[in-house]
């Protein structure tokens, strides 16, 4: 089956709904109370987290008894922030929980509970070693409902810092992990360059993706007992192929490759004839992939029964005609949101389905095919209204070359689209890009009175490989003329009022704010930066020392550090804060090791030099973003009182 996808128009921007009135700064700062549920195998127990004392904890709840068993992860099983990683179902019993600190496993009663990875498992109560297992991701749990048994990443060195669990080593090992027992043993060493390994439904490893500076290479083998090689029909060239996994009888391989109108689609590959097939789904605009928060979707007997996509907002393709017409039976139950089913119980009978939008936060639903019938469960944030919220509206735009930029705009609801206070909102990244969906930040500057225009710059993921390139080595210069287009165009059709535009962002974002205060001082009234880079050449090389894979891509996409100093020097802003003429807030976590505190420092340091005023506010124990909801109901309390004082809106 061959699908093609045109977008035959975006939504016109509509008209908003009356206006809410002025909500308490926690209705948008407080955590969820209930986020990644997942559904037991057995369709009888749901385990998600919940944020309890300024800690992420996670919770098992029998569904027919309504008894919630808390599962209690001691602070040497969770990071300095009290951050959870996620977690999965591997049998009809057993939980397995990722922390930063190490893989926890505990049974659905909560009994057997077991600290199995990193200094949970040397620290904790289960010492029948003392050997610590650096682990990373889980790739395999056995379909079998008595099994225990998972495949893990693990690595030789320390994969990452104690008080942030970043992983410093990309080149792992496969380990079988006994989630009762505690005992492992290595399954497959990496013969070096393997960032990442990839098991058919039997939990056999018989793919390798292997990095080569800027290229890669995709290692197959027959079974465990073959020898590998390399797949030529797939190249060398991480921008044209990804693999994505098996097709049911391991005979096939799935793989978002470019296309060619130069977008990801989605192919079978014959690794028998080292060929290609005839596309399964791809889209005339968007490129349907991991790169577009795509992929497949899998049944649990392991068999391919759909692909997502985004476009302006998130689909799903259903290539079994069952689940097509389960999704059909779900929307027109659960109107006027996105539905995605995030879990099915191994009979597939029971379905776990997660409804939202840019107004609803989320709501959980059940649907019991056997009785046919689509129940609510919980919502994520029940004290949201989502009639108080805002519409998060898809735009297009054309940047002064030519280029089609797409992105959103939220409006203030009850507010036309004329003249109003506007919120230039960049993403981080860059490579990386703004959804459909809901935005707990842009909702709170909408309900105070802020329009807020989100913009995919180039180089932005999820629009192909050409648009995407176009972002490379073009940091602080035609990406921030995206950005400062995008914002000319709000005025030009009156939506803004050209003396109340106030730009803002984190991470990448954070930086653009400096950029675009730096190259247009009179575009911008005033900026937020946070956690943004200020400095090109030490974060590249502190980017390296982190993960040394991905030096080389750093290097292709924004310059090299020695050889580009100078280059990387002109667009860092912490050397040209003399050009800074608007007021400007500074927000960084003093324990962030993505964008490590030195560089917001380094920044004052300069501003101070200069003899230039601004605001800063340096939160610990916090990482890269303010994660602590305490800390967020001060953040935004303070962006609020920076709004206002530079460019009030007309509440």
């Amino acid at each position: 089956m061959r699908i093609k996808i045109y977008l035959v128009c975006l939504s016109v921007l509509l008209s908003s709904p009356l206006r809410a009135e002025k909500l308490p700064v926690e209705v948008f700062a407080n955590p969820p109370a209930f986020t990644d549920m997942t559904l037991s195998r057995d369709g009888k127990f749901v385990a998600y987290k919940a944020e309890y004392e300024d800690a992420e904890r996670v919770f098992i709840r029998e569904l027919e008894t309504k008894k919630v068993q808390a599962v209690e992860m001691p602070s040497n099983a969770t990071n300095f922030y009290g951050r959870i990683g996620g977690m999965s179902w591997i049998s009809e019993k057993r939980l397995l929980i990722r922390s930063y600190m190490g893989y926890v496993a505990i049974d659905n009663d909560g009994d057997d509970y077991k600290m199995l990875t990193g200094p949970a498992r040397t620290w904790g109560v289960n010492r029948q070693d003392n050997q610590r297992i650096n682990a990373g991701s889980m790739i395999y749990s056995s379909r079998d409902t008595e099994s225990d048994r998972v495949l893990v990443n693990e690595y030789d060195q320390a994969v990452g810092d104690m008080r942030t669990g970043f992983t410093k080593s990309a080149e792992p090992n496969v380990i079988s992990l006994d989630t009762r027992s505690g005992f492992f043993m290595r399954e497959l060493e990496n013969p070096g360059g393997v960032v990442d390994w990839v098991p058919d439904r039997e939990g056999q490893i018989r793919l390798g993706v292997k990095v080569k500076g800027i290229k890669i290479e995709v290692m197959y083998r027959d079974d465990e007992n073959a020898p590998w090689r390399i797949l030529k029909g797939l190249g060398d060239d991480p921008l044209e192929v990804i693999p994505l996994g098996f097709s049911y009888d391991g005979k096939q391989i799935y793989v978002s490759k470019i296309s060619s109108d130069g977008r990801f689609a989605v192919y079978p590959y014959d690794p028998a004839s080292d060929q290609l097939g005839e596309s399964l789904l791809e889209h005339g605009l968007y490129d349907i992939g991991p790169t577009n928060f795509g992929g497949p979707v899998s049944a649990p007997d392991g068999r391919l029964i759909g692909i997502r996509y985004y476009t302006e907002v998130a689909r799903v393709f259903w290539l079994d005609p069952v689940y097509r017409g389960i999704q059909e039976q779900i929307d027109a139950a659960i109107p006027k949101s996105i539905n995605r089913i995030t879990s099915i119980s191994n009979d597939e009978q029971h379905l776990l389905v997660f409804a939202s939008s840019a107004q609803n936060p989320g709501t959980y639903y059940f649907f019991d095919r056997t009785n046919n019938t689509i129940g609510k469960f919980v919502d994520v944030m029940p004290w949201v209204d989502p009639e108080k919220m805002a519409e998060k509206l898809p735009l297009k735009i054309k940047a002064r070359d030519g280029l089609m930029l797409r992105g959103y705009l939220t409006v203030p609801p009850g507010k036309e689209r004329k003249n109003l206070p506007l919120v230039v909102l960049v993403h981080g990244g860059p490579w990386a890009r703004d959804t459909y969906g809901f935005d707990p930040q842009v909702q709170f500057m909408a309900n105070r009175g802020y329009a807020v225009l989100q913009i995919n710059y180039r180089g932005s993921t999820g629009y192909g490989r050409d648009f995407y390139k176009k972002g490379f080595r073009v940091v602080g210069t035609a990406m921030q003329e995206d950005i400062e287009d995008a914002t000319r165009w709000t005025m030009a059709r009156g939506i803004a009022d050209p003396k109340r535009v106030a730009i803002m962002g984190g991470s990448f974002g954070g930086y653009s704010t400096l950029m675009g205060l730096i190259r247009t001082p009179d575009l911008y009234c005033c900026g937020i930066d946070v956690a943004g880079v200020t400095n090109w050449i030490d974060i590249i090389k502190h980017g390296g020392a982190l993960n040394p894979t991905g030096f080389a891509f750093n290097v292709d996409r924004i310059g090299d550090p020695v050889k580009d100093a100078e280059a990387l020097r002109a667009i860092s802003p912490v050397f040209h804060v003399d050009r800074i003429q608007s007021p400007l807030l500074i927000v960084h976590g003093r324990d962030d090791d993505v964008v490590p505190y030195d560089q917001a420092k380094d920044l004052v340091e300069a501003l101070d030099k200069a003899g230039k005023s601004y605001e800063m506010v340096a939160k610990f124990n916090e990482p890269h973003g303010i994660y602590n909801y305490k800390n967020r109901i001060d953040f935004y309390k303070q962006v609020e009182a920076f709004l206002t004082k530079h460019m009030p809106a007309d509440y």
